[in-house]
């Protein structure tokens, strides 16, 4: 809970400085619940975690090894791996990914009840830490993320963070925090219920507010869309489309107001009517063609921007450092190659699949269907749903609604 809070204040985390500090932070954790008088069992479905990392940690040494032949030029060695040592540090990554999905299972394994709900508490949390960092430096006028002088997204709401998707991003998983607390509460009296939680809407109006400062399309998008997937499975499955035309049209309502009010928005939204998509085109044409190159094999860990650079279509900006090409699936190919990125993907799918039948009320079903909406979505259209501030919270929550329901 710790990383939750200290991830997005580490500059989202992807640092290697601050993947150090969460990864000792999370082995601390596994150690201490290793060495309480009858520490919890691992579950089955962490072997299956650990296959995963270890598939594609072994592949992405593989790739490294002077094993293969000469490459065609200009990548012309003996190995496929455009930096033959970077799988070290994307091994480190995913290992820390499956050693915090460890310890949240073994921890949750303890209070299955309330691990969840203690999750939401620390993400919505977490989020007015980053609320109250972006309000002191709007305030202040500081175009700072607390690291260092911001380049980009200048007079947007960002926080400790480097970007403002990542930013919106992070509203966005903790609006469905709130509402999921709220959700929570069965009382058939719904104005003792408002009396009683209705803080949470309003934390979640708040965090709603902060999205928009962010200037964020695709948190904006993600946002809505989260809210319409959790509103929607949070009621029995007759009653589903009825209950999504209202806050369908209250949330096209508040849109257009939101548009009105801000034109700087509006004006961003505006320009996905363009056709080039802001390079967005460019770039996923970029990496289809880099994949076709090497469609098996792909070009190891971290070659993105090497890659890219080297298929870059006419019109894509060269200048700008394309480290990914704004879609996950898309970078995955290029580094592992597809039959690696399509065995994780079913992987993936299967175990999402798990945890939706595991889901034991309303509430937590609903949870993993937004949750799901919103990883799949924000990874088809940029990368920072790959940044551990928001892979964490994420993780863990399936991980709580999983427990629960084999409890």
């Amino acid at each position: 809970m710790t990383q939750i809070v200290l991830a997005p204040a580490l500059l989202g985390g992807a640092r290697p400085w601050a993947m150090a500090i969460l990864s000792i932070l999370t082995s601390i954790g596994i150690l201490a619940i290793c060495l309480i008088a009858n520490p919890a069992k691992p579950r089955r479905f962490l072997r299956r975690i650990w296959l995963v990392v270890a598939v594609l940690a072994g592949w992405a040494l593989l790739q490294s090894l002077p094993i293969w032949q000469i490459q065609d030029a200009p990548f012309n060695a003996p190995h496929i791996a455009l930096y033959p040592d970077a799988w070290i540090a994307m091994s480190g990554n995913l290992i820390w990914l499956a050693g915090s999905i460890t310890l949240a299972s073994m921890i949750a394994q303890s209070r299955p009840d309330r691990f969840t709900s203690d999750l939401a508490k620390i993400i919505i949390a977490s989020c007015a830490v980053q609320v109250f960092l972006a309000v002191l430096a709007a305030t202040l006028g500081l175009e700072t993320t607390y690291w260092f002088a911001k380049q980009a997204h200048l007079g947007d709401w960002t926080g400790s963070f480097a970007n403002r998707n990542a930013f919106g991003s992070f509203m966005g998983i903790g609006i469905l925090a709130c509402l999921y607390l709220y959700a929570q509460n069965r009382d058939g009296n719904k104005a003792k219920h408002l009396d009683q939680s209705g803080g949470l809407l309003a934390l979640a109006i708040i965090f709603a507010a902060s999205l928009i400062q962010s200037h964020s399309r695709s948190g904006i998008i993600l946002g809505v869309i989260g809210i319409l997937l959790f509103v929607t499975f949070n009621r029995p499955a007759k009653n589903r489309v009825k209950r999504l035309l209202w806050p369908g049209l209250f949330g096209g309502i508040a849109m257009l107001v939101i548009g009105l009010a801000d034109p700087d928005l509006a004006s961003r939204f505006s320009e996905l009517a363009r056709f080039d998509l802001i390079q967005r085109d460019d770039a996923w044409q970029t990496a289809l063609h880099a994949i076709s190159d090497r469609p098996i094999t792909g070009f190891g860990s971290n070659s993105i921007a090497l890659v890219m650079g080297h298929f870059a279509t006419p019109e894509l900006n060269t200048n700008a450092h394309w480290f990914s090409s704004h879609n996950l699936l898309l970078d995955g190919a290029m580094m592992f190659g597809l039959p690696v990125v399509i065995a994780v993907l079913i992987a993936g799918l299967f175990a999402l699949k798990s945890i939706l039948n595991s889901a034991i009320n309303p509430s937590d079903h609903a949870l993993v269907v937004a949750l799901i909406g919103f990883v799949l979505l924000g990874g088809l259209v940029g990368w920072v749903m790959s940044l551990p501030s928001l892979i964490l919270p994420i993780a863990v929550l399936w991980v709580g609604v999983f427990e629960a329901g084999l409890a």
